[in-house]
């Protein structure tokens, strides 16, 4: 798996990390802490890394909204946490965001908060209204990730418009095309933006134990 021409997405279970956690032999990789999955998603990157890439990571660097990236530009890498599970997505040359949410049944009148008109009735004409609210907002956290904004400031401003074969894309232009794609996983949305097109390839571990066997020796 060295070489990667689609985006690689890990599911990995968290539910059972303290009965499972690694030791961290590197003092520069995030010391994992089962109470902080952001910590233990840079830890879980840094061994995907290694074990499938062949790249050490030393360190992470953070903008000033927080987003994590690499020393290296040859790898973009996102993190998404929902039900128990982390969720990464790698892809090579390239940036990459993912967001990923378990569908509730949700009070949709917050939709109002970050959709815009033409959205809430595509909202309100839907067949599957909790499916269309948490893929709307996935796809534009992912976005937002992507261009490694604060969500607070942009999610709002942000909106999609989708082609009769159910694609999204921006309804402003933009100085560089965006693509999305989005998939469903056992109840959950998983929505992922880059800036060339892109397969993806899920990679499911069944539990943390098995992640950890494989990953972390």
């Amino acid at each position: 798996m060295s070489k990667i021409s689609s985006v690689l997405i890990y599911r990995i279970p968290l539910s059972k990390i303290d009965k499972h956690k690694p030791q961290n032999k590197n003092n520069n990789l995030p010391c994992i802490n089962a109470k902080n999955e952001f910590s233990v998603g840079l830890y879980f990157c840094s061994l995907i890394f290694k074990k499938d890439f062949g790249f050490i990571n030393k360190k992470y660097i953070f903008n000033a909204s927080g987003k994590p990236t690499l020393e290296s530009e040859k790898y973009g890498f996102s993190i998404s946490y929902t039900n128990d599970h982390a969720y990464i997505a790698i892809v090579r040359n390239d940036i990459i965001g993912l967001d990923a949410e378990q569908v509730n049944n949700i009070d949709l009148s917050v939709s109002k908060e970050f959709m815009s008109e033409r959205e809430l009735l595509k909202l309100k004409e839907s067949t599957n209204k909790y499916g269309y609210f948490y893929r709307i907002w996935t796809l534009k956290e992912s976005y937002v990730k992507l261009i490694g904004t604060g969500i607070d400031n942009t999610i709002a401003d942000i909106e999609l418009i989708e082609d009769k074969n159910g694609k999204f894309s921006l309804a402003k232009e933009v100085e560089q095309k965006v693509y999305f794609n989005s998939v469903v996983i056992k109840d959950c949305i998983i929505s992922v933006a880059t800036f060339n097109f892109m397969n993806y390839e899920i990679v499911d571990f069944a539990s943390t134990k098995e992640f950890l066997n494989k990953y972390d020796h």
